[in-house]
């Protein structure tokens, strides 16, 4: 529970105040010495000792000590320190002028203070955000309001106060009219994301262009939760280590936990056995290990009913007996009669580190939910807090005023998916970041029906209404609002139009050209008469390669499209490189044309295409692919080919993957019945496979592995089942769309197969071309490069 506001009050003004550190142990000393509470409090919701020092307030208390300063003064003075810190004598004649009472001691003391960076909150967001206070009407600022309240900052933001209505008004009267570049350049994101937001925007324009008009809704899926790094000991050292302070008991244990694997504690059911000692949390009664896996007869329970909140993390959940887990349904508090009987039992697990505190508070807490416990449960599901994606939807704002942007969990739409088994291969293809964005779409829109963007409005509102977070899909309830039906329930609901799309595949795929920035070659300088590039082409002796090497590797820019004359005077046509040192001087077409006669040794060149970008899309006799570099004089390229499996097949690969993941964590692990991997699946994916290299796009291309795989199939079947999954990761590689190798050599096969390489010299082939595409994919034009 939170402590007293007063006391939060004190606490800042008795012990922050007065000291630099504060510590759990002193904060424990002045609650005893005040008569708050005994020599026994617990004290929960902080890390070690407290973070914040107050270090400005102690630096002006103790170097100004007779001097006295308003806020303002205080501030200014900070901020100079800041500005001109490193330079001392300019900062004390800075301060001198401004404050010309101060003594020498004064200044030389300030001087010596040391600030550095910027806060991530304004003045202007902390103190100029205004909103009346809720019961006295008063003006109420953020600075003020975390001073009144037991609040914190993101309570304030939420919809129980009106802070960020006001930040919103006070952030559009500073829209701007014209969206470009520059406006995403002044976002408080990384370059990366910067990159990302403006591909957004080119998207949603084009898309506005496409339909006529702007979008009602926009949907942003949010990222999941940050997860604080916990300890890397693994489940079974843990309860080795709870189990060795468990002394006078008759049960063995420490063997029996040594009897089962690490790999078997992944299981919950085995892991929360352990942490309950082997007896159902609401009865009491022994669990029989050998049933323990029998779903008729154990379930694993939720303490906060998932009607109300998504919450699967262990200290929400425990094992239980099914007919207890019945009996209790979705009510909340635990039934008195439960509590009664087992609140020692769960203490005493509390006490020997089994549980933790949060689950025992979620266990013994007799109080119902509040409305504002309710609210927040749902809009969990439907706020988000992250100022990169609030940067992200006030960005979309400025750019569509009369669409509505609407936050959306990835944990929600991952929860949809496994609902109604949409299974989702992040490795097959890149397809699932549309089928991504169209379930955004269906859950974004329920939710927003469901509850609007005001959550605690929803609760408090109508007291009656009913709701299940766990069930909002497969209610036998419509889902509508203002005559606006988002979900139909049933399985002839709109549940049949979700699937009839998560089936197609006929997804347009873009990516984005680009010109190669950064290093300029291989850092690492090669022994003499080795290199492409002098150590110092302006330096005489250091130009020469033969004598003191050079650079190795040199980085390509891009790629230039060249028609010549081979030694026979025949026309060909090249793909030639631009390395990154030379790019400048090259966007002169004389100095172009000299490189490629001197360096290249290429014959009357001639430019017919200036820049061909890294990713541009070609099109080489009928097979898609994406230009990724070079190697020497063959062009490499990653396939564009989306790889399409049928259900069964995807999800085998999908268990194969998981499998080959946690055999690079732990080489020691193998297949449990767990994994439900069988012989039979993996013969039949492997097959899949070949099928597709026999029949199909692929076999223009990768025509050679074919034959691999045919021949070697034999080879496969001997494998061992662990060696199978292995093998059948690296054969997906052959389809991936990106720059790779399959490693083929457990079945006889080469160790980097299916590399895309071509020759740079493109006179030989019957048909290749570029395809220009819009930034969605629904415009393009295709340059055919052998008729230019």
């Amino acid at each position: 529970m939170g402590i007293d506001l007063k006391l939060k009050q004190k606490l800042y003004e008795d012990l922050f105040c007065r000291y630099r550190k504060v510590t759990q142990k002193k904060l424990k000393k002045y609650l005893v010495i005040e008569g708050i509470t005994d020599k026994n409090v617990e004290i929960t919701g902080i890390d070690n000792d407290f973070k914040a020092s107050l270090t400005a307030y102690h630096d002006f208390k103790e170097k100004l000590t007779d001097v006295h300063l308003s806020q303002n003064d205080k501030e200014n003075i900070v901020l100079n320190i800041v500005l001109f810190g490193d330079d001392k004598k300019l900062l004390k004649r800075r301060l001198k002028k401004l404050y010309p009472d101060f003594t020498e001691n004064q200044l030389k003391g300030l001087c010596s203070l040391n600030y550095s960076g910027w806060g991530r909150l304004s003045k202007t967001f902390l103190e100029n955000i205004i909103i009346p206070a809720p019961e006295t009407g008063e003006v109420w600022n953020i600075i003020t309001a975390l001073w009144e309240t037991n609040e914190n900052l993101n309570q304030l933001l939420s919809n129980k106060y009106t802070f960020m209505e006001e930040v919103n008004r006070y952030n559009e009267g500073e829209k701007k009219t014209d969206i470009s570049y520059k406006t995403v350049e002044e976002l408080y994101v990384s370059p990366a994301v910067k990159r990302q937001i403006w591909q957004t925007l080119k998207v949603v324009r084009e898309i506005c262009k496409v339909m006529g008009c702007e979008p009602k809704r926009v949907f942003i899926e949010t990222a999941r939760e940050k997860q604080e790094s916990k300890r890397t000991e693994s489940r079974k050292s843990r309860l080795i280590d709870l189990y060795k302070s468990c002394k006078n008991e008759e049960r063995n244990w420490i063997s029996e936990l040594e009897s089962w694997s690490d790999q078997q504690y992944r299981s919950d059911k085995l892991y929360l056995y352990y942490t309950q000692k082997g007896k159902c949390m609401y009865s009491g009664e022994e669990i029989h290990i050998e049933d323990l896996w029998d779903n008729t007869k154990y379930d694993i329970d939720h303490i906060y009913p998932q009607s109300k909140t998504i919450d699967d993390s262990l200290d929400n959940r425990v094992l239980v007996k099914k007919i207890e887990n019945e009996t209790k349904s979705d009510i909340y508090p635990v039934k008195q009669d439960i509590y009664e009987k087992r609140k020692d039992f769960w203490n005493s697990l509390l006490q020997g580190g089994f549980i933790s505190k949060e689950k025992y508070n979620r266990l013994t807490r007799r109080d119902k939910f509040t409305e504002d416990e309710l609210a927040g449960f749902i809009e969990r599901q439907i706020v988000e807090t992250r100022q990169s994606t609030k940067a992200v939807a006030e960005i979309l704002k400025q750019a569509l005023n009369d669409s509505k942007i609407i936050y959306v969990k990835a944990a929600t739409v991952t929860r949809f998916r496994q609902d109604f088994e949409f299974i989702k291969v992040r490795e097959m293809n890149d397809l699932h970041h549309a089928k991504d964005a169209y379930l955004n779409v269906i859950v974004g829109n329920t939710y927003f029906v469901k509850f609007t963007q005001n959550a605690v409005a929803y609760i408090k509102n109508d007291h009656e209404r009913s709701y299940n977070l766990k069930k909002l899909f497969k209610s036998k309830y419509d889902i509508k609002r203002n005559g606006e039906t988002a979900w139909k329930a049933g399985e002839n609901g709109t549940i049949v139009t979700v699937k009839k799309v998560m089936d197609k595949n006929n997804i347009l795929v873009t990516r984005k050209a680009y010109e190669v920035n950064g290093g300029l070659f291989d850092r690492q300088i090669m022994k003499k008469g080795k290199g492409q590039i002098p150590i110092k082409g302006s330096d005489g002796r250091l130009a020469d390669i033969e004598k003191y090497g050079g650079y190795n590797k040199a980085t390509g820019a891009y790629f230039m499209l060249i028609k010549s004359k081979d030694k026979k005077g025949k026309e060909i046509r090249t793909l030639e490189f631009i390395p990154v040192y030379l790019k400048k001087d090259l966007q002169i077409e004389d100095n172009a044309i000299q490189y490629l006669i001197q360096e290249k040794g290429l014959k009357e060149p001639e430019i017919l295409l200036k820049k061909v970008k890294i990713d541009t899309l070609f099109k080489v006799d009928g097979f898609k692919m994406w230009l990724s570099g070079r190697t020497g004089g063959q062009v490499i390229f990653k396939g564009a080919i989306q790889l399409i499996l049928e259900k069964n097949d995807v999800e085998t690969l999908k268990k194969v993957l998981k499998f080959v993941q946690r055999k690079k964590e732990n080489k020691n692990i193998n297949l449990v019945s767990a994994d439900k991997v069988t012989e039979e699946n993996l013969l039949h994916l492997y097959d899949a496979f070949l099928d597709k290299l026999k029949n199909s796009i692929y076999n223009k291309r990768l025509s050679a592995q074919l034959k691999t795989l045919g021949e070697k199939r034999g080879n496969f079947i001997k494998l061992c089942i662990e060696d199978k999954c292995i093998v059948l990761g690296e054969i997906l590689h052959l389809f991936q769309c990106q720059s790779g190798s399959a490693n083929l050599k457990s079945i006889g096969g080469p160790g980097n197969a299916g590399i895309l390489l071509m020759n740079n010299n493109i006179t030989g082939c019957n048909r290749v071309s570029i395809i220009n595409q819009s930034v969605t994919g629904i415009f393009e034009k295709e340059i055919d490069l052998l008729a230019l």
